[in-house]
């Protein structure tokens, strides 16, 4: 019949107690109980059929054979927690990759900029962007992240609000001088100057005619309006001094802080939507971390 090995455990409280010359030092050093030292002991000896401690002194000391064993053992041990704590360094230290899908508009003007930060904040976690204009297919199926732009009262159930809309115009210092614009845009204004905006593809994002009539604005004439199909391309178009656009609270802060935009009135707020932060992986010990730096990094914008 063929015997089994003895137990790791078995090995290690025999071990521990060699060298800390107690079974309450030992459980101390594993964490445990000094019966359950005695046990492994016990069973440690069942298995080799030999005495390893002479129990008959008050406290117990190696036999022989005790201390002829553990000098063979100790060194393998030693080797196998040497190379256990190696193996779990190079764990630790193997780079984690993790997708985030994300709006063009809102990867370009928020989470680039910020990139540096969130990797400085998880090192050892590799971030791949992945900005993209419709959040669904094949592209989107995989994201660990997903930054979506809708109504709060439609999101799912791993999702959290990041940043409700707020829109306002924007322009550059230089066309604001040149057009004598100062402060907040009446429908005179809205119908003399430039206006720039995305292309009418997309209802849940406001227009100018739609933010004028929220803003208890005239709508502005067709023929003053000129379209780009991204929002980075718009805003930059605005820097250059082309035109009036409007500004997303939350994404053109940098360039409001940078003085390249400087921000009109009034102001449009729809809290009832904006941006959404989604997750497959909600429970999950890494990501959550990551959501928490994410609704920290919008609140600081409120």
């Amino acid at each position: 019949m063929k015997e089994d090995d003895p137990p790791l455990k078995c090995l290690t409280a025999f071990d521990a107690t060699v060298r800390r010359e107690s079974m309450t030092a030992a459980a101390r050093e594993l964490g445990t109980t000094q019966p359950a030292i005695s046990q492994r002991i016990r069973q440690l000896e069942d298995a080799l059929g030999l005495p390893l401690f002479d129990r008959t002194q008050r406290r117990p000391r190696l036999t022989a054979d005790g201390r002829s064993y553990h000098e063979e053992i100790a060194g393998a041990l030693r080797r196998i927690q040497g190379a256990t704590r190696r193996l779990r360094a190079r764990a630790s230290a193997r780079s984690r990759e993790l997708s985030i899908a994300v709006h063009f508009g809102f990867a370009h003007l928020w989470l680039l900029p910020r990139l540096p930060r969130l990797e400085a904040a998880f090192p050892g976690t590799e971030f791949e962007v992945l900005p993209v204009d419709q959040l669904w297919g094949e592209e989107v199926t995989g994201a660990d992240l997903t930054v979506r732009f809708g109504r709060f009262a439609e999101s799912g159930l791993n999702e959290r609000p990041l940043i409700a809309e707020s829109v306002y115009p924007v322009c550059s210092p230089a066309f604001a001088a040149t057009h004598g614009i100062e402060g907040e845009l009446d429908s005179a204004a809205i119908a003399r100057l430039p206006l720039l905006h995305m292309d009418d593809r997309d209802p849940r994002w406001l227009d100018w005619p739609r933010w004028c009539e929220l803003a208890g604005l005239s709508a502005p004439p067709r023929a003053a309006r000129f379209h780009y199909n991204n929002y980075p391309l718009l805003l930059n178009a605005a820097i250059e001094g082309k035109g009036v656009a409007l500004g997303w609270h939350g994404l053109i802060g940098s360039l409001l802080e940078e003085g390249t935009l400087v921000a009109l009135s009034p102001v449009v707020e729809r809290t009832g939507q904006g941006y959404l932060l989604g997750t497959p992986h909600e429970d999950s010990a890494v990501i959550a971390p990551i959501v928490d730096w994410f609704v920290r990094e919008c609140g600081e914008l409120a």
